[in-house]
């Protein structure tokens, strides 16, 4: 599964029963706002993640999402990396992360990502954004 369906699955609990501090609500918050902002609220995967929000313990629902996340490529997009890695700290740094998202790990310098570790078999390869070559 990848990481984004997987911190969505530990955050919704967590959110529900009011466990946690308004940073990982708005961390939340943010990774769908980034998602609708770069496919529309009405397109697949918005829908895939209001779905799963009405159903968080649905396997079948994590499963949309899943394939959803994979179909429009949303692990290689740094936008919803930044705003997934925000949301995965988030988490960490509340207690409630669970062991799946403690093992969701990045590794960014400079204007690369060189992608997500951790999360079972999650491969997200090195993207380049900005002004490559310049010192």
């Amino acid at each position: 599964m990848d990481p984004i369906t997987i911190a969505i699955l530990a955050t919704l609990p967590v959110l529900g029963a009011g466990l946690v501090k308004s940073a990982v609500n708005d961390a939340y918050d943010g990774l769908k706002s980034v998602i609708q902002k770069k496919w529309g609220a009405s397109s697949a995967v918005s829908k895939a993640v209001t779905s799963l929000e009405e159903d968080p313990k649905s396997k079948a629902q994590a499963a949309v999402l899943d394939e959803k996340v994979a179909a429009v490529k949303a692990t290689e997009d740094p936008d919803i990396l930044r705003a997934l890695q925000a949301l995965v700290e988030a988490l960490k740094a509340s207690g409630h992360a669970g062991e799946q998202v403690a093992n969701i790990q990045f590794t960014m310098t400079g204007g690369t990502i060189q992608g997500v570790a951790g999360a079972s078999s999650v491969n997200v390869e090195t993207m380049n954004f900005g002004i490559q070559g310049k010192s």
